[in-house]
């Protein structure tokens, strides 16, 4: 793509952005309210689209291709509160009074981590229970996962019997992947409610931990998983301190009301723990562009948002698992210009 057609796009994408939605696939108005939120989130990424332009020649395509998320193979979604249903005491929110953005990372030593670790950078998942790498970094917090059954035995020996190892010293814990998902952790609420109850909980009860619930799709099968976990599990329910979400589509207006309607409808603060500008259903990829705009426009609203306490964008990897490359936020192992972008103030 040469420099001025991207020039001419990222100018029409700004310029239409002030009368319609800033959106990358165009839809009616939903509300004045949502106008004026995204006219507010224009201002804070113009500097950014900026600053991508003087860069652009310098910056060559990203590569690559491939899901979903893994390290040693595995893979790895309103300001007001509504419902009425209870929590238990809360543990102490890891990352308080620090910046949101974390790394998604599965990279094991395979990249430098530390190359990543930017102002806006506080903390990082790798999709298993440990860093999985020879040095981890101890200025950022790692959140260890249990990715479901298949990560149990560790699990068990990193986390749950070893609860105050230095990997384990940010107190936070993330529950199982995409559990309505076939090839993710696939579960039961049932069973996702036994797991947490005997491997999760205790670190709550016993060492103070900050517990992360289980992430969904964002199909409509996710939110309904959640509904009946929350129903049918209230006793692990109420040890849940933040809800998370994943999210992958075109839209910024759709992707913010999805992330207000998670916390209305679950009443917890949000950790949105994977997103890209993908589509899923058939319909055109997001180009260069629409994805500069779209993930810079997310992170800035992400970090206007006291319910939304940590985010985590799907890309800081080689291979991208199938996701649409120019979500990818590093080129030969070094972060790129989107990526700077989301991570500097």
């Amino acid at each position: 793509m040469k420099v001025n057609t991207v020039a001419i796009t990222i100018a029409l994408v700004l310029a239409s952005s002030v009368d319609a939605d800033i959106m990358v696939r165009r839809r009616p108005h939903r509300d004045i309210a949502a106008q004026r939120r995204n006219l507010d989130i224009l201002h804070g990424f113009e500097d950014g689209v900026s600053s991508f332009m003087n860069s652009f020649h310098h910056n060559s395509d990203g590569s690559s291709s491939s899901s979903s998320s893994s390290n040693d193979n595995d893979n790895g979604r309103s300001d007001v509160s509504s419902g009425s249903w209870p929590s238990g005491p809360s543990s102490k929110n890891p990352l308080a009074n620090k910046p949101k953005l974390g790394l998604a990372w599965p990279n094991g030593d395979s990249m430098n981590i530390t190359n990543f670790i930017k102002s806006k950078v506080s903390w990082y998942y790798t999709w298993s229970p440990t860093p999985g790498m020879s040095n981890p970094p101890s200025d950022i917090t790692f959140c260890p996962m249990l990715w479901g059954f298949k990560h149990l035995s560790s699990f068990r020996e990193h986390v749950l019997n070893n609860p105050n190892a230095n990997q384990n010293s940010g107190k936070c814990v993330l529950a199982m992947n995409e559990v309505n998902q076939k090839g993710q952790a696939d579960m039961s609420v049932g069973a996702a409610c036994g797991l947490m109850r005997d491997n999760i909980v205790p670190l709550k009860k016993d060492h103070s931990f900050y517990i992360v619930s289980p992430s969904t799709t964002s199909a409509p099968s996710g939110k309904k998983w959640m509904q009946n976990f929350r129903q049918q599990c209230s006793d692990v329910w109420d040890d849940i301190d933040a809800v998370a979400v994943h999210y992958y589509d075109t839209n910024v207006t759709a992707f913010q009301e999805y992330v207000r309607d998670w916390h209305d409808t679950f009443n917890k603060p949000i950790w949105v723990t994977e997103y890209a500008c993908h589509n899923f259903n058939g319909g055109a990829q997001c180009s260069d562009v629409d994805t500069f705009v779209f993930q810079k426009a997310m992170s800035t609203w992400f970090d206007q948002q006291d319910f939304v306490e940590a985010y985590a964008p799907f890309g800081v990897m080689q291979q991208m698992q199938g996701i649409n490359t120019n979500n990818q936020l590093t080129n030969n192992g070094e972060p790129n210009i989107l990526f700077n972008a989301i991570a500097s103030r």
